[in-house]
């Protein structure tokens, strides 16, 4: 059996933890088999390779030939890339945001490309990416740049929300290129980008050509958009070590007296103990130290993809003078924007900012609400009360709920409905559907201080797909939907073989805040060991195996599917088949494949199938 190693990658991988590192003959490894067949193995399950690019295809039948053919084009550099298909998906605000759709087989080369500059850009052995950075990264997302806000941002006094105006469309080509060779000294290798930033769009059959931007839904633009902002990591860096002054905050002298009086009283047993609740009440609106000391700054910065915030302990004017040079920066540096008009300043204590789907602020003084609280993961978490200046992270309720009257849920003002076209489908489908998007939200805002108002999520969608569920039978109330189902709507299905399977909604029963329940690692770069090591392992590919279901050696290629099973849904056909051994592609010889299209394959047991996925 065939096998392929990516130990040049890892090279340059070592050799890139020198941020000065220049990397010079990279067009070569395009000549690499191994190369693709890697980049296979990463793109190839992914359901948006199912979906046709403007030439009609898709990743089924992908096979070695196409790979072989690639590799000649790239040897007389004559590959091109075809022009990306135009679609829109809807924002927050209503407005519709645009998507390139590549040929899924030039993903392969795409993909190919972001492996190289990956290795370069954010090699486990040291990364020249900020870490600040945390948009399109390997071991970060969002819930990394949320924990480091809630962690190091205690009694930031403004915020500064970072909005670029159409930044996927408007970098400019020329100076991404000339960024890249700062570390690439490869003209070949630069202009192979070049043509993929230039290929175009075309938008319901016209075509348009990008000379400036990168089309968001190309496997090669996230990296890409963090070479470009990774020059305002740089300049942020600059002003955070320039503007940061003093080891610590003064202490603040009414305060001060407080916590005096009060010790003085204890010592000498002249206080009362209705005094020293007034006392400690009276503290409780202040914070230990000065809040506008000027001898005392500091300057937090976090960014995930083109969205960053700035969060500063000092004056209004700093938090002003910073957003102005930031955007003279960004303009006469990276040719961007600044939305000045949505790049607000706000003031932490009476204010919330919006990054990442959360509402984010600083308390000006203490909370008398308890918390639970471990001051390390695997301590026993202990009742506290909120310091002055704590981080605060909340989940939109009410954007949320909007969100959920958009897709169908409920009605504007938040009553569930019933979510009519899913109610078509079986009883396990309907509550697995529900399940999931129950999921995902909760456990996106697990995090949240006022996580106890996800409550009202629950309770939305478990009503919801009562009625949807009452819908579906035809019954006169929702609580007979309740009666035959239960409080968790729970249904029961039987197999062929007569065995039990239970499906009910997953609802919470406690909704008590835990405020570092982040889903991401609790250490970004934990794990880099086993990252590098990715680099150096031998790996069998689907594409040189024989066919899965004769044996064949000769004309073997890919059958894919988007999903081998979905949300409860009964699978049927052959791919009740690749649902059995939990394969999304198998390899298959010209004739089978064919045969699987035509359903000449879809009788066939398991048994009579020459599994070689081993």
């Amino acid at each position: 059996m065939a096998e392929f190693d990516l130990r040049r990658l890892e090279s340059i991988a070592r050799l890139n933890a020198n941020p000065t590192w220049v990397n010079r003959d990279l067009y070569r490894l395009l000549f690499k088999e191994d190369l693709y067949l890697a980049a296979y193995e990463r793109i190839k399950s992914k359901p948006g390779n199912m979906t046709k690019g403007v030439d009609g295809t898709t990743l089924d039948g992908m096979n070695m030939p196409h790979v072989e053919a690639v590799i000649e084009a790239m040897r007389s550099e004559s590959f091109t890339f075809a022009p990306a298909r135009r679609t829109y998906i809807p924002k927050k605000n209503g407005k519709l945001r645009p998507l390139g759709i590549a040929n899924p087989r030039e993903k392969l080369v795409q993909e190919a490309i972001r492996m190289i500059l990956e290795a370069i850009y954010d090699s486990p052995f040291g990364p020249t990416f900020s870490d600040k950075s945390y948009g399109f990264r390997q071991k970060r997302g969002t819930h990394n740049a949320l924990r480091e806000i809630r962690t190091r941002w205690t009694g930031v006094r403004w915020i500064i929300e970072g909005d670029i105006m159409s930044f996927f469309d408007n970098i400019e080509h020329d100076r991404l290129i000339e960024l890249l060779r700062k570390r690439i000294k490869d003209e070949r290798f630069l202009n192979l980008i070049r043509k993929a930033l230039n290929a175009g769009v075309l938008d319901q059959g016209d075509f348009t050509a990008t000379t400036s931007g990168t089309p968001q839904g190309s496997v090669v633009s996230p990296i890409l958009a963090n070479v470009y902002l990774h020059e305002l990591d740089i300049k942020v860096t600059e002003i955070v070590a320039r503007e940061t002054k003093g080891k610590g905050a003064k202490p603040n002298p009414a305060y001060r007296s407080l916590v005096n009086k009060l010790y003085a009283g204890r010592k000498k047993g002249t206080i009362t103990a209705e005094e020293v609740k007034a006392i400690q009440k009276a503290m409780r609106e202040l914070s230990p130290y000065a809040q506008d000391d000027p001898d005392f700054i500091r300057v937090h910065y976090v960014r995930y993809a083109d969205d960053w915030v700035i969060g500063i302990i000092g004056s209004r004017e700093l938090a002003e003078r910073t957003r102005s040079e930031i955007a003279e920066w960004l303009k006469r540096e990276l040719r961007l924007e600044l939305n000045i008009g949505k790049t607000h300043i706000r003031h932490a204590a009476t204010e919330e900012a919006f990054f990442l789907g959360t509402r984010l602020s600083c308390a000006g003084r203490r909370n008398d609400s308890l918390v639970k609280h471990a001051p390390k993961p695997g301590y026993k978490a202990v009742k506290c009360r909120l310091p002055a200046g704590t981080v605060h992270l909340k989940a939109p309720i009410n954007d949320i709920v909007a969100k959920l009257h958009q897709n169908g849920f409920c009605t504007k003002e938040g009553h569930p409905l019933s979510k009519r076209a899913w109610a078509v489908l079986d009883d396990d489908q309907i509550i697995s559907r529900f399940n999931a998007v129950l999921d995902g939200i909760l456990n996106y805002y697990s995090f949240t201080d006022n996580f106890a108002r996800m409550r009202r999520v629950q309770y939305i969608l478990q009503f919801s797909a009562a009625k949807t569920l009452s819908h579906r039978h035809r019954m006169k109330s929702i609580r007979r939907a309740f009666a035959k189902y239960g409080y968790n709507l729970t249904t029961r299905l039987r197999n062929k073989d007569g065995e039990e399977r239970v499906v009910s909604m997953r609802l919470r029963k406690s909704f008590e805040g835990t405020p570092f329940n982040f889903k991401g690692l609790s250490n970004p770069g934990a794990g880099t060991e086993i990252r590098a090591l990715k680099f150096g392992i031998r790996t069998k590919s689907s594409l040189l195996k024989d066919c899965a279901i004769c044996g064949a050696t000769d004309g073997v290629e890919m059958h894919h599917v988007r999903h081998i099973r979905k949300m409860g849904q009964e699978v049927k056909g052959f791919t009740r088949i690749m649902a059995a051994i939990n394969r999304k592609q198998i390899p298959t010889c010209k004739k089978c494949h064919t045969d699987i299209h035509a359903g000449r394959y879809d009788g066939i047991s398991l048994t009579e199938v020459a599994l070689r996925m081993a």
